[in-house]
C-alpha cells in the first residue's frame, strides 16, 4: 500500500470517527432531553406510570445506547487528533458509566413498574446506600475524565474552549446523580468535541 493510499485510508477513519461521535453525542444529548422533558410533561402521573410512558422508555433507550457508542468511538478520536489519550479514554469509561443508567432506566426500571403496585414502586425507589452506589463510577469517571480532557484540550489548544466549559459544567452536573441532566451536557460537549478537535497532524 503506497503511502498516499494510507493517509487517504487515515483521513477517511477519522472522518469517520468524527462524525460516529458527534451522531452519538447529539443523539445521547436529544434523547436525554426527552427524559428530562418527560419530568414536566408527566408531573401529574404516579412514578410508575411516568415510568411507563413509551416516550421515557424510547428515551433511555435511545441514551443507553447513544452513550454506549461514545463509550467505544471516544478512543479513536484521540488516535487521529491532538486530543489527550488517557482523558479521552476516562471520558470513554463515563460514557460507558453514563450508558448503564441510561440503558436500565429503559429496561429494568419499566419492567418493575409494570410488576408492581404504584405504592411498591415507590418503595423500591427509596434511596438507600447500595442504590446510590449505582451512580458512583458515572460520578467519578465524568469528574476525572471531563475535566481532566476539558484542561488538557484548553491548555493544547486541541479542541474548542467552549466545549471545554460545556464538558467541565458536565461533570459537575453528574453529582445530581441522574444520567439525563449529565446526558444532555456531555453529549452535546462531546459532539462538539469531535468537530472541533485539531488533526494530530495540524501544527
Amino acid at each position: 500500500m503506497s503511502t498516499v493510499t494510507a493517509s487517504r485510508l487515515d483521513a477517511q477513519t477519522g472522518a469517520t470517527t468524527r462524525t460516529t461521535v458527534t451522531a452519538a453525542g447529539l443523539a445521547g444529548a436529544i434523547a436525554s432531553a426527552g427524559v428530562v422533558a418527560g419530568w414536566f410533561l408527566f408531573a401529574d402521573l404516579s412514578r410508575a406510570a411516568a415510568t411507563l410512558e413509551p416516550v421515557t422508555v424510547v428515551a433511555c433507550l435511545i441514551a443507553g445506547a447513544a452513550f454506549a457508542v461514545l463509550a467505544v468511538a471516544l478512543p479513536g478520536l484521540a488516535a487521529r487528533t491532538r486530543l489527550p489519550r488517557v482523558p479521552v479514554t476516562l471520558a470513554a469509561l463515563a460514557c460507558a458509566f453514563i450508558a448503564i443508567p441510561a440503558w436500565t432506566f429503559g429496561t429494568v426500571v419499566p419492567h418493575l413498574a409494570a410488576h408492581t403496585s404504584p405504592a411498591q414502586f415507590e418503595e423500591l425507589g427509596h434511596a438507600d446506600f447500595r442504590l446510590l452506589l449505582l451512580n458512583v463510577p458515572m460520578i467519578a469517571l465524568s469528574l476525572a475524565g471531563f475535566v481532566s480532557l476539558a484542561v488538557v484540550g484548553w491548555r493544547r489548544r486541541a479542541m474548542s474552549r467552549g466545549a471545554s466549559v460545556l464538558l467541565v459544567i458536565a461533570a459537575v452536573a453528574t453529582v445530581l446523580g441522574d444520567f439525563a441532566p449529565v446526558g444532555i451536557l456531555a453529549g452535546v460537549a462531546l459532539a462538539w468535541t469531535a468537530r472541533s478537535a485539531r488533526s494530530a497532524t495540524d501544527s
